[in-house]
C-alpha cells in the first residue's frame, strides 16, 4: 500500500470527526504537500531517512517552520493509526528532525528574491514545462508584486484590457474568499503590455477549456483555474517553484518571494518608494522597513555616483 492510498483511507475515516475548517485544512495538507512529496512511496518502506530527506528537508526552504511541523503532526497520527491497524509495524519517523522556529521564515526578504536575470530563467523554464494557468499566475505575480491570495481571488471583471488595469479588492486561501488584507491593499495595478497579451491569450484558453466542459465563460469568473475548470490549487504556485528548482536548478524562492522579487527590481531601477508602495498596497513606511536593505544598496550608489562627479583627488 502507497502512503497515497493510506492517507485517503485515514482522511476519510476520521473526517467525520473533525470540526469546523479541519477536514479542509487535512485535505489540502495531503493534496498539496503529502501526496506530491512522498505519496509514491511504499508505506512498509517509509523509513525516517526517506521521510527526512524527501518531505521534511523539502518543505523547510518553502514553508514556515510552524506549518512544517502541522504538516508533520498530521501525518504523524496517519502514520500511528497505520500501526495500530496492524498494516506497518511500528512509527519509523516519530523522531524526524524539525526546524526550529527561530531560525525559519518563509516570508522574510533576505534571499528570498530573484535577480532580474534568474526571473528571466524561472519564467523559460516554467513556460518549458508547465500549462498556460502556472505560467501565467507566476508571470503575473512577478510582474505585478501581487499577493499570491490576491491573484487566487481576482476575477476577469477586475482586469481592464482597455485601460490596461487590474483591480484588486480581495483575497482567497483555502479557508474561502475575504476582503483584501487591509485598506492599503484595495487598489489599481498598471499592467505592461506583455502582461495584458499575456493575461488575453490565457483567457483565450480558458474560454476554450469551460467550453469543452460544456461551460460558459462569464465575466466573473475566477482568472485562475485548472485544467478541468476548477479553481487553481492554493499551492499550485509554491509546487511550481519547488519543481523548477529540483529539474531546473532554478534558485527556490517562496510565492511570497516573486513580491520581494518585484520590489527589490523596482527599487533598484529608481522607481520612487512611494510608487512602489502604492503598487504592493503597502504604505510608505512599511515600504521602508521591509525593503532597507535595498534603499541601503541605493544610497551606496548615489554616494558613488557624487564621488565620481566631485573626484576629490584631481580637485587638490
Amino acid at each position: 500500500m502507497t502512503v497515497s492510498h493510506w492517507v485517503d483511507i485515514y482522511y476519510d475515516r476520521k473526517k467525520s470527526k473533525w470540526k469546523g475548517t479541519t477536514p479542509k485544512t487535512y485535505r489540502n495538507i495531503i493534496d498539496s504537500f503529502i501526496k506530491p512529496l512522498i505519496g509514491q512511496f511504499k508505506l512498509s518502506r517509509l523509513t525516517k531517512s526517506i521521510y527526512q530527506s524527501q518531505f521534511i528537508d523539502r518543505l523547510i526552504p518553502i514553508a514556515a517552520p510552524k506549518s512544517i511541523a502541522t504538516y508533520h503532526n498530521f501525518f504523524i497520527g496517519c502514520i500511528n493509526a497505520a500501526v495500530e491497524d496492524e498494516i506497518i509495524d511500528k512509527n519509523r519517523i516519530a523522531k524526524a528532525e524539525l526546524p526550529r522556529v527561530e531560525k525559519q521564515n518563509n516570508d522574510e526578504v533576505e534571499g528570498n528574491y530573484l535577480t532580474p536575470t534568474e526571473l528571466t530563467h524561472l519564467l523559460n523554464c516554467i513556460r518549458q514545462f508547465c500549462d498556460i494557468s502556472r505560467y501565467t499566475l507566476i508571470a503575473l505575480l512577478a510582474a505585478t508584486g501581487m499577493r499570491r491570495g490576491e491573484a487566487k481571488a481576482l476575477r476577469w471583471s477586475e482586469v481592464d484590457f482597455t485601460k490596461k488595469i487590474i483591480y484588486i479588492s480581495r483575497t482567497r486561501d483555502f479557508y474561502g474568499e475575504r476582503s483584501a488584507k487591509t485598506i492599503n491593499s484595495i487598489r489599481s495595478i498598471d499592467m505592461t503590455d506583455d502582461l495584458a497579451k499575456q493575461l488575453e491569450r490565457y483567457r483565450k484558453w480558458c474560454i476554450e477549456k469551460k467550453l469543452a466542459y460544456g461551460k460558459q465563460y462569464q465575466d466573473d469568473d475566477l482568472v485562475f483555474i485548472s485544467n478541468t475548470c476548477k479553481p487553481l490549487n492554493q499551492e499550485v504556485a509554491r509546487l511550481t517553484l519547488i519543481q523548477m528548482h529540483e529539474i531546473y536548478g532554478v534558485k527556490l524562492i517562496s510565492p511570497h518571494g516573486l513580491r520581494h522579487t518585484f520590489a527589490t527590481i523596482s527599487i533598484a531601477s529608481g522607481t520612487p518608494p512611494t510608487t512602489v508602495a502604492k503598487i504592493l498596497g503597502m504604505t510608505n513606511s512599511t515600504l521602508l522597513k521591509t525593503y532597507a536593505h535595498s534603499f541601503a544598496e541605493r544610497e551606496k550608489q548615489a554616494m558613488q555616483v557624487m564621488n565620481q562627479i566631485l573626484n576629490f583627488d584631481k580637485s587638490l
